[in-house]
């Protein structure tokens, strides 16, 4: 038996089928797009499988036939007719300058003239573009496709630079506004991008795209369904389990645990992250991938000085209306929006009274990532040092062990940066306390509605359950007091009724912000009959 190569290194669809490489068929897509419309635009995170969809388009479209020999298309295509392709790879070269773009499209402008001619008055970069669309439909009687990835990849890169990004933005405009005035010489025509990111401004004219991101039918066209792991994976499944001594259900249970949860349109059908699982299926260590690889470095910048002023639990737990969802940076595109539309955010469920989507994390892998990039926040202390107080932390939160439990918190808080403590102190605090018992696996919620009011954290670990109130220059006391009197506890006595061994520890917390850290704490732990 040949040993399956699962490609990682590349997204070319010809040099996949060619040396008989790991392929999920997603061609029945492909064809129902070019039998049902002309204009279309894709959004996915990165690495999620976009250029590999767009590389299968372009063999399509060039009538490549043989490539798709026993995959769908085969059985629904009759004609494979051969088209004029421009592919134009965004993806490819350096963008971080409007230079670097310009020397890109002059790359693939030059090849085009060199195949369909040139003319000496198309002298900027979008008539030439035209000249081009419209020669290339000439000479072979047909529509010409045209096919462009990662379009705002050059936005991206240039996002901190004003003056570059808006020139690339022009430039950009000049090229797309070209695709709506050259309708009747385009056979189709598909973008795909990270975001919709100033979608509507380098847009501009160009109000004919069909956007099937959220469109329910084409849920599935990336990324991997489960479905599709149990039958086209079941190899790389086996591979995950022999080399990590488990059964294949519990192979998939991790898997699923590790890279499943996204949600594309129908909340009812789950996207696993292909790249992580390709790496998976090939090394066999079950570990974060897709996270690692690269997050953009302006993402945690906005993260950060968010978290200056709003909650964690409220941007990477919104929720958020389609028109949200879908938001523009032109048009207030929020930074909880940003996050999904980027991968890091995904939709959870529907909230059909007010038309909304509640978000959360789609899986261990990025939650994992997330949380650990964010712990610069709460500490200073190098990642050796933090994972010892990480573990020591969540194993007293397990015990019950109060004192220790604190004591540990005050090492990570001494970090606080003075600039953060003068800024919204009682969110800051907040923030770090979730991220803190987050990133140790514990179940935490902050800002948690109750009959009587807001409790300030309220988290779980093992047998404990633990109810925190924050005070800042005030007293242990007075927050432990402020528990009781609003009864925080009452809403758990049927939980703590169904469960003997569960325990509720109140614990007030008062901070000093001439010390920037916890000064004082008290707590009690709550007896069933207290709170029935």
């Amino acid at each position: 038996m040949n040993k399956i190569i699962y490609p990682i290194s590349t997204s070319s669809f010809r040099t996949i089928r060619e040396k008989g490489w790991f392929y999920v068929d997603k061609t029945d897509f492909i064809y129902r797009m070019a039998t049902e419309g002309q204009y279309y635009f894709l959004s996915r995170p990165r690495r999620f499988g976009k250029s590999l969809l767009v590389s299968a388009m372009e063999a399509y479209f060039l009538g490549k036939k043989d490539l798709f020999e026993g995959l769908k298309i085969s059985e629904l295509e009759k004609d494979w007719i051969e088209y004029a392709v421009l592919h134009l790879d965004l993806s490819a070269g350096d963008m971080s300058s409007a230079e670097g773009l310009i020397a890109r499209l002059e790359f693939d402008l030059h090849n085009w003239e060199e195949k369909y001619g040139s003319n000496d008055a198309e002298t900027t970069l979008a008539t030439r573009f035209q000249g081009i669309i419209r020669r290339a439909a000439q000479q072979t009687g047909k529509g010409v496709v045209v096919l462009i990835d990662e379009y705002d990849n050059p936005l991206f890169s240039t996002i901190e630079n004003k003056t570059e990004n808006e020139e690339i933005r022009n430039l950009l405009k000049g090229i797309y506004s070209i695709l709506k005035a050259e309708s009747d010489n385009i056979r189709f025509c598909f973008l795909t991008g990270i975001t919709r990111f100033s979608k509507m401004s380098v847009f501009s004219g160009l109000n004919n795209l069909n956007d099937i991101t959220l469109t329910p039918g084409y849920s599935g066209i990336c990324g991997i369904t489960a479905c599709e792991l149990q039958d086209a994976c079941k190899d790389g499944v086996a591979t995950v389990a022999d080399k990590n001594n488990i059964s294949i259900h519990t192979a998939l249970d991790q898997l699923k645990e590790m890279y499943d949860g996204y949600h594309f349109g129908d909340i009812n059908l789950d996207i696993f992250n292909p790249y992580s699982l390709m790496h998976v299926f090939t090394e066999g260590q079950i570990k974060a991938y897709w996270f690692v690889s690269g997050t953009s470095q302006f993402l945690w910048k906005r993260i950060v000085s968010h978290a200056d002023r709003r909650l964690l639990t409220r941007m990477l737990y919104p929720i958020l209306s389609d028109t949200d969802l879908g938001a523009t940076e032109d048009d207030g595109l929020s930074l909880s929006g940003l996050l999904f539309q980027t991968g890091y955010l995904t939709i959870k469920s529907y909230i059909p009274e007010i038309s909304s989507y509640r978000l959360g994390i789609p899986n261990s892998e990025v939650r994992e990532g997330i949380l650990k990039g964010l712990l610069p926040l709460a500490s200073r202390q190098d990642s050796e040092a933090a994972n010892d107080d990480l573990y020591q932390l969540r194993t007293y939160a397990s015990q019950g062990e109060v004192d220790n439990m604190i004591s540990y918190l005050k090492s990570f808080l001494a970090g606080i940066s003075y600039r953060l403590t003068k800024k919204e102190p009682e969110i800051y605090y907040e923030n770090n306390l979730f991220l803190i018992f987050s990133l140790i696996g514990i179940d935490t919620q902050v800002e948690m509605n109750s009959s009587n009011g807001r409790m300030d954290i309220m988290m779980r670990s093992g047998n404990y359950l633990y109810i925190i109130e924050l005070k800042r220059d005030g007293s242990a006391d007075e927050a432990l007091r402020q528990i009781n009197e609003k009864d925080y506890a009452r809403q758990f006595a049927k939980e703590q009724m169904k469960d003997t061994d569960l325990k509720i520890i109140s614990i007030g917390i008062n901070f000093s912000s001439e010390k920037r850290n916890i000064e004082a704490w008290k707590y009690e732990i709550l007896q069933a009959s207290a709170i029935k």
